[in-house]
């Protein structure tokens, strides 16, 4: 029975979780935009959602060191494109962010040569290195290490909407788990 009011409380938490997410149509992996060129960037927005304003911006870094770039501009309530003009950047890999969701990797093309191979991935780390030698005096050790940071996410507007709906959705969790467990 336990298990039945957790799964239902899970099933309903995502549920008001995903109803503010966008799922971007354009960029895509494939797509090479031109550095200062007008693009429209698109999404589908889930059915359930909530007509809210979304921010889109620019970044690029590897996955776990996400750079902000450029903020591109705050779509209309319930749009699912916005039209907009990049800013002049070198060539690189990019991508975008709509409200909480990200776009793939994607080029383009500004300053410099286009990056060769594929999109950047999460930065590996190498675990310390360390050897010990023994002679007449004390053993010493010799090593290196490579430490990662992390980023720190920013909130925006629709995270915080999104922050704001969770009093109610645990407050219809709490009354659905009353309900199953009477």
């Amino acid at each position: 029975m336990r298990f039945t009011i957790i799964a239902a409380a899970a099933t309903l938490v995502s549920a008001v979780a995903a109803q503010y997410q966008a799922f971007i149509t354009a960029p895509i992996g494939t797509t090479e935009w031109t550095s200062a060129s007008s693009v429209t960037i698109t999404w589908n927005l889930n059915a359930t959602a909530k007509a809210l304003p979304l921010a889109v911006d620019l970044f690029t870094g590897d996955p776990s060191h996400q750079t902000s770039v450029a903020s591109l501009g705050t779509s209309t309530a319930g749009s699912s494109s916005i039209k907009v003009t990049l800013p002049k950047v070198a060539s690189n890999w990019y991508s975008v962010r709509v409200g909480d969701s990200w776009s793939h990797y994607f080029i383009i093309k500004g300053d410099g040569a286009v990056p060769s191979g594929g999109p950047p991935t999460a930065a590996a780390t190498t675990a310390p290195a360390a050897t010990t030698t023994s002679a007449a005096s004390l053993p010493t050790s010799t090593g290196s290490a490579t430490t990662t940071a992390v980023a720190t996410p920013t909130p925006t507007k629709s995270g915080a909407n999104l922050l704001s709906a969770a009093p109610a959705a645990l407050a219809a969790v709490a009354a659905a788990a009353a309900a199953l467990a009477f």
